[in-house]
């Protein structure tokens, strides 16, 4: 099989599954012995096209043999429901946010944003909610929070996250976020959800500005004049840096909207992991719009990791 006929095999989200396995060097397998009719690159793949399908498990498996995935990823039948749900039970939270830095493109950051929204869990049919409202009786749903910090110059990248099963202030929340950074030089900017001052102070630890307009207290509480005045000349004097902050809200907007992310885990260890597929896929989805083509040394190693798959894994069909 020629390199040609390789690469035509590849479409870009293939070719991103591809490398993606291929940089986090697990195993073809957990398993020395027993069963191993499915590989962790098929295993990973299936979740991740799971993730993007926004159907149920049924339905995606169904459908799943009407499409050419089956042949690209060298499928020789279609999991079963059990089966798949069980996957889902092997990856662990921590794995994921492994495969998310993988993914995640930080070379050369010079603005970041950072802010929070809520994701809906457990979906109720608008019919039970209008029910609930003629018996005067409140619809009560579970809150989740999600914290993203987001790449505003290139890819749009989510850098980090933090997802909680119940509300939390930004302040809160914020703090933890920025104390995980570790790339220095960049300028963080944050709308007055975050009028704390120990944001600069965490920020300049790794060189970083933290640029938010200050808040108008408007003689309820007392505050440090100095602080303030300081806070306010910064972002004064960054206020087309500031401009960049509504991208943020326009990847929290692309995560509902074109993910439709209603968390449908029932377990809390299940939603955080929900969580973090659909910030994976997000990531892969950004490679994907702003792929300019693999390097030749790349495509050598997805050709020939392609060649190991369909050679020595796959099993002779005949």
């Amino acid at each position: 099989m020629t390199q040609k006929q390789l690469t035509r095999l590849n479409n870009k989200l293939q070719r991103q599954l591809i490398k993606l396995f291929h940089d986090s060097g697990l195993p073809n397998h957990f398993n020395h012995y027993g069963n191993k009719e499915f590989t962790n690159y098929q295993r990973i793949s299936l979740i991740i096209l799971f993730r993007k399908s926004k159907k149920s498990i049924r339905n995606f498996l169904e459908e799943l043999i009407e499409t050419k995935w089956p042949s690209w990823l060298g499928l020789n039948k279609i999991p079963k429901r059990s089966t798949f749900h069980d996957w889902l039970m092997v990856f662990g939270t921590a794995l994921i946010r492994k495969l998310i830095k993988l993914v995640t493109d930080t070379n050369n950051l010079k603005i970041v944003a950072i802010d929070g929204t809520g994701i809906q869990s457990n979906f109720r049919s608008p019919y039970y909610e209008k029910r609930r409202k003629d018996f005067k009786l409140k619809t009560k749903r579970p809150y989740n929070k999600l914290d993203i910090i987001v790449d505003t110059d290139r890819k749009k990248h989510i850098l980090d996250y933090s997802f909680l099963l119940k509300n939390r202030s930004d302040t809160l929340v914020g703090k933890k976020l920025i104390k995980k950074l570790k790339f220095k030089r960049v300028k963080i900017v944050a709308d007055k959800g975050y009028p704390d001052y120990a944001y600069e102070i965490l920020a300049k630890a790794n060189q970083n500005n933290f640029i938010s307009p200050p808040k108008d207290y408007k003689g309820k509480c007392k505050h440090n004049n100095f602080k303030r005045l300081r806070k306010e000349r910064n972002y004064q004097s960054n206020k087309k840096v500031y401009n960049r902050r509504p991208i943020v809200e326009s990847v929290i907007s692309s995560i509902k909207r074109v993910h439709d992310t209603r968390l449908r885990s029932q377990l809390p260890f299940m939603k955080k992991r929900e969580m973090g597929w659909h910030i994976l896929l997000y990531n892969i989805r950004m490679n994907v719009k702003f792929d300019d083509g693999c390097s030749e040394s790349e495509q050598t190693q997805i050709n020939y990791f392609f060649v190991i798959v369909v050679f020595f894994v796959i099993p002779d069909r005949a």
